[in-house]
């Protein structure tokens, strides 16, 4: 005699298919339609950039040639171009620096318990940046206050620590503007 023994129930006439497997099934048939863009951030025709030495409006002269550096070195391969000339440049990186603070963040007991002694002091650097197309001579991304921060303990580090950390905070944050447009 033979068996018949299924592990699954038969279909019952006239049962439809659950809605849920049919966008299950759409997700996977059109959820994989993207590709990425090495580096991305900026339009596919924009090649090549030009960053300008920011003004500085502090009296913390180095602070210009710092933010300098740090967008050379980071901005062409986090946005995927080329360094180029102002005058043949698709798109120009230009800022202003406005403000630097370096102030206390936290104190503690003085271990004579005379008075307290700074434990934290934060640095603050504050720009406005434009990052402008030149071929349609409109701005790409725009930023009137932008701000990075950095900290260092007194006790152990200097306020060039703070600064460092404060310049390469704000030029992450210029990055992270300028792929937020695409």
């Amino acid at each position: 005699m033979r068996s018949n023994v299924s592990s699954r129930s038969p279909r019952k006439p006239g049962r439809r298919a659950r809605p849920e497997r049919y966008l299950l099934a759409a997700l996977l048939l059109f959820g994989c339609n993207y590709g990425l863009r090495g580096g991305g951030g900026f339009p596919a025709d924009i090649d090549t950039i030009y960053i300008a030495p920011f003004e500085n409006q502090t009296v913390r002269f180095e602070l210009g040639q710092e933010i300098f550096s740090e967008l050379m070195e980071q901005l062409p391969r986090s946005l995927g171009v080329r360094l180029a000339g102002e005058e043949v440049a698709d798109a120009i990186v230009r800022g202003t620096i406005t403000r630097y603070e370096d102030v206390a963040e936290g104190y503690r007991d003085d271990p004579a318990g005379r008075a307290l002694e700074v434990a934290q002091q934060q640095v603050t650097v504050t720009v406005s940046v434009q990052v402008i197309d030149t071929r349609r001579n409109v701005i790409l991304w725009e930023s009137s206050s932008l701000t990075g921060q950095g900290q260092y303990s007194p006790t152990s580090q200097s306020e060039t620590d703070g600064r460092a950390e404060a310049v390469v905070d704000l030029v992450q944050r210029i990055i992270d503007g300028a792929q937020s447009q695409w």
